[in-house]
């Protein structure tokens, strides 16, 4: 009897469908419980009409014997099986309660990702320069997302949000490359606020230099990249005599205030340009330059045939401005509530997620 009864409930709770098993039992279980109910008197029925027989008095005793032994089973089944369904009832209860902490759970580890914007990228070679004066506080954007990590690009979205981490990330068409990560001096203000603050400008707006560098295996040109060489922290709106570079790194030259040497170098440069000013009508597109690379060429003794090396092609038409190689696509992320920029080897995104579990 117990075999047929596992056999029946098995293929009454359609467990093999893979479906809701825990509402299938229950339902199998409900349903088995109400036919078992009624076969006691099935079987007392049964039992009457065994005493029917006239034929073998000695037989018919045996056939009456066991099915009031089959009765009584049924009956005590019957109750063991109202034992089962309050222990399954039970079973489905905590099944739900588990499923509610799975969950929970859930909503925990997406409380534990951090999230990384994009703000700009800079790609040295792709005709648009982003000298001192193009983007950095002009409070409109460049580019498109479907280009966003191949061409030069500015959300002015993510430009104006408050940051506290600041992550520079070399990479190639969203390959990452190297990356370093610095925690800014005063929370709260936006890259705009801080592009804009240029008057007398020259600050220091990272402390402690960065809390996070990785470069992958086998990166190149690294000797006398303006972000990758040198150490310290970033400096922004870097501005000495009639020059300006918006973005360096207080490892490298930094030039005096009155010093006229063009030998600061980084991001957003330009070797004509009222730096002081958030926008200069007469900064002369001729010195404007992108990127340019850590090296040690004050102007008058950089000559013309040395030059001030350039990486790519993004640079006005100044005699001693000498276009060369392109390091990489140069993307800067901002984030409120992570120090860390994921080195899984994911490709880059407008959106980048760093996940501790």
């Amino acid at each position: 009897m117990g075999k047929l009864f596992l056999v029946f409930l098995l293929c009454n709770a359609g467990l093999s469908s893979g479906v809701d098993i825990t509402s299938n039992l229950t339902e199998a279980l409900e349903s088995f419980h109400e036919r078992l109910r009624n076969l006691p008197e099935d079987m007392f029925e049964v039992q009457l009409d065994l005493g029917k027989f006239t034929a073998n008095e000695e037989m018919k005793q045996q056939a009456e014997n066991q099915a009031k032994q089959i009765r009584g089973k049924l009956s005590d089944m019957s109750s063991d099986m109202y034992n089962l369904r309050f222990v399954v009832d039970r079973l489905s209860e905590l099944e739900a309660e588990k499923e509610d902490d799975k969950e929970d759970d859930k909503e925990e580890e997406k409380e534990e990702c951090s999230s990384w914007y994009l703000g700009m990228n800079l790609n040295p070679s792709d005709g648009h320069i982003m000298g001192y004066e193009t983007g950095w506080s002009d409070d409109s954007s460049i580019g498109t997302l479907e280009d966003a990590l191949i061409r030069d690009y500015l959300n002015q979205t993510v430009w104006n949000m408050p940051a506290k981490y600041i992550a520079i990330v070399r990479h190639h068409q969203g390959k990452l490359d190297a990356v370093k990560v610095f925690t800014f001096k005063h929370w709260g203000l936006s890259l705009s606020h801080r592009f804009k603050d240029t008057d007398p400008g020259r600050n220091v707006v990272t402390e402690g230099g960065a809390v996070q560098e990785f470069t992958v295996r086998g990166a190149h040109n690294l000797g006398d990249d303006p972000i990758f060489s040198v150490g310290g922290d970033l400096a922004f709106n870097w501005g000495y005599s009639h020059n300006g570079a918006r973005l360096v790194l207080t490892g490298g030259h930094l030039s005096g205030a009155d010093v006229d040497d063009d030998n600061t170098h980084g991001f957003g440069n330009n070797f004509m340009v009222r730096p002081k000013m958030v926008e200069d009508p007469e900064a002369h597109p001729d010195w404007a330059h992108e990127i340019s690379n850590i090296q040690d060429c004050p102007y008058p003794s950089c000559t013309q045939r040395v030059g001030v090396k350039i990486q790519g092609t993004d640079h006005g038409s100044g005699p001693t401005l000498k276009g060369g190689p392109v390091y990489g696509n140069y993307a800067i992320y901002i984030s409120n509530d992570s120090p860390t920029f994921p080195t899984d080897g994911a490709n880059l995104g407008i959106n980048v997620e760093m996940c501790e579990n």
